[in-house]
């Protein structure tokens, strides 16, 4: 089982439902997962994430998770199948910023939804 920790930086400002289920989801994933040993959240809000101010970072609504840690592209894969699929359809994980030292993976609500309990609506 992997444990989630925080890169010392990490700032959470606030907590949403949405939030919550994006860190209960890695929790959950972490769980079933052996590489590697450690999950890594390494932003949520706090320093600038994008050139949009509306970025899901600034609503609580978003994380960032080392990849680094993940021995091969295969480990990496199956994290992110096995979080889609905790997660489902309401959210969102891609890998950016690949083959650089700031490669992650980038988890928030998908855009033009919001999440309330089990429910996800749609705008």
């Amino acid at each position: 089982m992997a444990r989630v920790t925080c890169k010392a930086s990490v700032r959470f400002k606030g907590f949403t439902r949405g939030l919550i289920r994006i860190l209960v989801g890695v929790q959950r994933v972490a769980e079933r997962t052996q590489n590697p040993s450690e999950i890594v959240i390494t932003s949520a809000n706090d320093g600038k994430h994008s050139k949009r101010p509306r970025s899901r970072h600034y609503s609580n609504e978003a994380i960032d998770v080392r990849s680094k840690t993940f021995q091969s592209g295969a480990a990496r894969a199956e994290f992110v199948r096995r979080l889609r699929k905790e997660l489902g359809t309401s959210f969102y994980i891609v890998y950016e910023y690949h083959g650089t030292a700031n490669a992650h993976f980038h988890i928030q609500v998908r855009k033009g939804a919001w999440y309330v309990g089990a429910l996800c609506h749609h705008r």
